[in-house]
């Protein structure tokens, strides 16, 4: 513990330094000398912790901007991640149910989840993404393959960063109000700006919706977002963003969903979540960066079933509350350019602190119980990462995490990546190796504080060992761009349930591997078509617990061997319409219905979304443009089962205004 003392004290020491350091820097673009000009374009974030261009990058990437989610007219992320490759989306029934993301075959608790540099997952990493919205987002980063090497634990198999929109310009107010089928209601109010060295923008969002299921099924909403900046131009940048949900989800169903069983007709979920995070980037020359972030993660969920004849044995409530305590400081070095050769190192000291509250009640029954708990572990970690670059051709990555965890003590996890970009063809060759860690879950840790679940402090990480090559090819300087990926996964120590006591062992182990396809072509005349296609085959290997979940030899439930989407992207200003077909096949899923649940056969479906917007005026009426909007989900009805029990919602339609002052 001395050495991280240590540490923290040299942190604190830096902060003083950049206090009353000296300024006068050049914040160049990571990975070019300070003395060459800068290339724009298309920039990453997450992949390196530095703004690199994506032509540069050596992981696979993907980035979803505004535009693209204005052109969806996305209101859940959730809905964007569908069309990235190697991302499979569940949900478990209507809007605003439970929605998680398997990546590349992985457990859905293998993704790292962060808004602005903030990490929102749960304790052990799971997140559900069924009230995530779009409202005030900027972008969207999705890093696939483990990437514990810079984030730590949860960064497993894909890190997932939403970025909250920038204000600058003149002051802006946009509004839009939206009513659809279902008795659907959707009303946002955005107001962004700047001037001078100050930026702005917040954004306040109601979302109102019935399911599809004939009781009990609503779902509610309110999303308030901001931020605010203020920057010294080649000095100092500093931001502070804050983001609250608060949604109320009502649903009749249980775990064998609500094909085969009465619906429950008083059962209902309350969620909110507040995300807190400030920035501060300061140069203290020209070649030595250094930020400073600190963030607050708060989320307190409750639950309540009531006790009806038909479907319950007693009434049930919990509450669960988790906080989160981050500190992320780094200095980024850059050498000067000899040979041709730029060369950035990263250094940086991380401190996270985690606790929870969590408390369930049994009542209404002959058998009245209770049972609570409260903990809490904290990490300190340090990473190294060097990012080299030859003549714009050639890009290699290294770097490695050491993470000292209260429970699982001392991990070190590293990643290598090397990226060469041909001459005259500019196809870009990449070839990556990672290994990822997962926290245990604080249930897993620390149990329920019953003696039926009992927590076992001694857990190990899970653990992810990948490598992949592919090619990115771009053609005729913008008409098209093909990529493809092959990856290749070993999940080790993975954690089970075995009863007794304690209650959870790493006795799992699988695999996975497959190939990404992604390719976007631009013909002109407003015409854009893009594609992906993913085949996944994965495979159990050890599993000293039995059950049917994980079977030996085979397959991992709720993973489609193959899927994939089109989507068609037309704009005859003022009109823009987009047209979106996504596939999912077969997978093996389990029926709850009987007890062990055994395995059975999802049949795999096809839905087609049509989004369209027509703008009605520019510059009019005190207006600066408003614009009709529409979307039709489901367009065809399709009868399908997203997780095996539980049906998806049907057509659903929205029509509504949007304009601006």
């Amino acid at each position: 513990m001395k050495r991280w003392t240590g540490l923290l004290s040299g942190c604190l020491g830096a902060v003083v330094l950049w206090i009353f350091g000296s300024g006068g820097a050049s914040g160049q673009m990571i990975g070019l000398a300070p003395e060459e000009p800068l290339e724009l374009g298309q920039v990453v974030v997450t992949a390196t912790k530095t703004e690199v261009p994506l032509k540069n990058v050596a992981a696979s990437v993907t980035v979803i901007t505004k535009e693209e989610i204005q052109a969806r007219q996305a209101t859940e992320i959730s809905s964007l991640l569908r069309e990235v490759p190697g991302l499979n989306v569940t949900q478990q029934g209507s809007r605003g149910s439970t929605t998680t993301v398997f990546p590349r075959g992985g457990e859905s608790n293998f993704n790292l989840v962060l808004i602005d540099g903030m990490k929102v997952n749960d304790a052990g990493g799971f997140f559900d993404f069924g009230d995530l919205s779009t409202d005030n987002i900027e972008r969207i980063e999705i890093i696939r393959g483990p990437h514990s090497a810079l984030y730590g634990a949860d960064a497993m198999g894909s890190v997932i960063q939403i970025f909250t929109k920038k204000g600058k310009g003149a002051p802006r107010i946009e509004g839009s109000f939206a009513g659809g089928n279902l008795n659907t209601f959707e009303e946002k109010v955005n107001l962004s700006g700047g001037a001078g060295q100050v930026g702005y923008s917040l954004g306040v969002a109601r979302t109102d919706t019935n399911g599809s299921l004939p009781i009990n099924n609503a779902f509610r909403e309110t999303t308030v977002s901001g931020r605010l900046d203020y920057a010294i131009e080649k000095a100092l940048d500093l931001s502070f963003t804050a983001r609250y949900t608060d949604s109320l989800f009502e649903f009749p169903t249980g775990g064998a969903g609500d094909r085969f069983g009465p619906l429950d007709p008083h059962q209902f979920s309350d969620r909110q979540r507040v995300v807190l995070s400030g920035r501060a980037n300061h140069s203290l020359a020209p070649w030595w960066q250094q930020t400073f972030q600190l963030g607050w993660y708060q989320q307190d969920f409750a639950s309540k079933d009531q006790f009806d004849p038909c479907c319950d044995f007693a009434t049930l409530q919990s509450r669960n509350e988790e906080r989160r305590f981050s500190l992320d400081y780094f200095w980024n070095l850059t050498a000067p350019t000899v040979l041709g050769i730029s060369n950035l190192v990263t250094a940086g000291i991380g401190y996270e602190w985690e606790g929870f509250d969590q408390r369930t009640d049994g009542t209404d029954t002959p058998f009245p119980f209770s049972s609570s708990n409260n903990d809490s572990r904290d990490n300190k970690a340090f990473y190294l990462q060097d990012q080299i670059e030859w003549q714009k051709r050639l890009f290699l990555t290294a770097g490695f995490r050491v993470d000292d965890n209260t429970k699982f003590g001392t991990e070190v996890t590293p990643r290598f990546s090397a990226a060469y970009v041909v001459p005259v063809s500019e196809t870009k060759i990449r070839a990556s190796y990672g290994e990822g860690i997962k926290a245990p879950s604080f249930i897993e840790n620390f149990g329920t504080g019953s003696p039926f679940v009992v927590g076992n402090p001694n857990l190990r990480p899970e653990q992810s060992r990948s490598w992949e090559i592919g090619f990115d090819q771009p053609v005729l300087k913008g008409l098209a761009d093909l990529s493809v990926t092959y990856f290749n996964q070993r999940f080790t120590d993975l954690i089970a349930f075995v009863g007794g006591s304690p209650s959870f062992e790493n006795v799992q182990k699988a695999k996975a591997e497959g190939v990404e396809f992604a390719v976007k072509i631009r013909p002109g005349y407003g015409l854009t078509i893009g594609g992906t296609y993913t085949f996944l085959e994965t495979k159990v290997l050890e599993n000293e617990t039995g059950g049917t979940e994980l079977v030996v030899g085979e397959p991992l439930v709720r993973r489609p061997a193959h899927s994939g989407s089109l989507t068609i992207d037309q704009i005859w200003d003022p009109l823009h319409a987009t047209l979106t077909v996504t596939f999912i096949g077969d997978r093996q899923d389990l029926d709850f219905r009987t007890f062990p649940a055994p395995r059975v056969t999802n049949p795999g479906y096809t839905t087609v979304d049509l989004v369209a917007s027509y703008r009605l005026l520019t510059d009019r009426l005190h207006l600066r443009e408003l614009t009709a909007f529409g979307k039709i989900l489901n367009l065809f009805d399709e009868k399908y089962e997203q997780v095996f029990g539980f049906s998806s919602p049907g057509t659903t339609f929205l029509l509504g205004l949007k304009g601006s002052l």
